[in-house]
C-alpha cells in the first residue's frame, strides 16, 4: 500500500515538474508559510509558485484523517514552493466551517482546498469565493457546488465492501442472521450518507436486521455509548463509519468481552489499527488521506497557474485492513 502511495505521488510530482517548479517549505496546521521559492511561473501561466496561497479547509482539525490530509497537502505546498495554510475547526460543526472558508476568502487565497461538512450548507460561502477568483478543490468530502478537481474514496463501495467483510466475519462465528447496528458520524455529510447506504446494502437478501442508524457525531465518548447501546440490545455486529466512530466501537467491544459479535470501522490510525491487532476489530477501511491532501493541492496550484489538471475525479482507493496486513499500515 505504502508503495502504492508513492507511485502516485512521484507520478504526480513528474507531470508538474515537467512545467519548470522548484520547491521550499510549507507550513504546519495554522499558519502560512512565507518561503521563497526558486520556481518561476509555469509556461501556461505567468504566476510565480512563490505567489500562490493554497488554504485547506477540512471537518475538523482533531481526526487523525485530517492530520494525514494536511500532511499530503504541506508536502506538495514544499515541492511546489507555494503559500500554504490548515484552517480547521475544533469540531465538525458547519457553521464552524463556514467561518472558516470566510477567513480563507478574507485571507485572499488563489486556491482552496474543502472537505465539505455538509455538501448545501456551504454552497454560497463557496459561491463568494470563486467570485473572488478562488479556485475550489475537494479533498474527501464534495459539495453541491463545481469545483476544479476532486480527491476522494468511493464512500459508497468502500462501505459495502466494509459490510461484506461483517458478512465474512460472522459467517466465521457461524453466525447467519441478527441485529447490525450502525454508528455513523452525520446525517448531513455525503461522505457519511454515502457509508451508511453501501454499509445497509451489503445485507440485502440476507436474513440480518439493520437497526436504525445512531450518531457519535465524530466524538469517541458518544460513539462508544451508542455501540454499547447496541450491544445491550443483543446486536451480532456493530459497525463504526468514521475513526472516532471506530475508536468507540472498538472500546465498546473491549468493554463488553463476553459479547460474540463482529465489529467494524472506518479509517486506519494508530488506535484502530491497535484495536484490529487486538481483535476489538474484526476489520477497517483504510482510506488514502495522504494522497487526497496531495493531489488536490497539486490539482489546485495547477488551476491557479493555468496548466493543465489532469483527472479532475480522482478516487484515491481504499483497501480492508485486518490482522494479516495491519502492520503495513504502521
Amino acid at each position: 500500500m505504502k508503495k502504492k502511495v508513492l507511485a502516485l505521488a512521484m507520478a504526480l510530482a513528474m507531470s508538474v515538474a515537467l512545467f519548470g517548479c522548484g520547491s521550499t517549505g510549507a507550513s504546519g496546521s495554522g499558519s502560512a508559510a512565507s518561503g521563497s521559492g526558486s520556481a518561476s511561473g509555469s509556461a501556461a501561466g505567468s504566476t510565480a509558485a512563490e505567489d500562490v496561497s493554497i488554504i485547506l479547509v477540512t471537518m475538523d482539525g482533531l481526526d487523525n484523517h485530517w492530520v494525514n490530509v494536511d500532511k499530503g497537502a504541506q508536502a506538495a505546498a514544499k515541492e511546489l514552493g507555494i503559500k500554504y495554510q490548515w484552517m480547521a475547526p475544533d469540531k465538525k460543526d458547519t457553521a464552524l466551517q463556514i467561518e472558516m472558508l470566510n477567513n480563507a476568502i478574507a485571507a485572499q487565497c488563489n486556491g482552496l482546498v474543502v472537505a465539505a461538512v455538509d455538501p448545501d450548507a456551504i454552497v454560497s460561502t463557496l459561491q463568494s469565493a470563486a467570485d473572488a477568483g478562488i479556485k475550489i478543490v475537494y479533498a474527501d468530502s464534495t459539495a453541491n457546488f463545481d469545483a476544479v478537481a476532486k480527491f476522494t474514496t468511493d464512500n459508497y463501495a468502500a462501505a459495502k465492501q466494509a459490510g461484506e467483510q461483517m458478512l465474512a466475519g460472522l459467517k466465521e462465528k457461524g453466525i447467519t442472521s441478527g441485529d447490525i447496528g450502525i454508528v455513523a458520524f452525520s446525517n448531513a455529510t455525503q461522505t457519511s450518507v454515502d457509508r451508511e447506504q453501501g454499509f445497509r446494502d451489503a445485507f440485502k437478501d440476507t436474513d440480518f436486521n439493520l437497526l436504525e442508524t445512531q450518531y457519535g457525531n465524530s466524538e469517541v465518548a458518544a460513539s462508544q455509548a451508542a455501540a454499547e447501546n447496541f450491544i445491550s440490545q443483543g446486536v451480532v455486529g456493530v459497525y463504526g463509519n468514521n475513526e472516532p466512530g471506530a475508536v468507540g466501537v472498538g472500546n465498546a467491544v473491549a468493554a463488553n468481552p463476553n459479547w460474540n459479535g463482529v465489529a467494524v470501522g472506518f479509517d486506519a490510525s494508530d488506535t484502530t489499527l491497535d484495536m484490529v491487532e487486538n481483535g476489538s476489530l474484526y476489520c477497517v477501511m483504510a482510506q488514502n488521506p495522504y494522497q487526497m491532501g496531495y493531489g488536490a493541492v497539486y490539482a489546485a496550484y495547477n488551476a491557479v497557474v493555468g496548466n493543465d489538471i489532469g483527472e479532475t475525479n480522482v478516487d484515491t482507493g481504499a483497501t480492508v485492513v485486518n490482522k494479516d496486513n495491519a502492520a503495513d499500515f504502521r
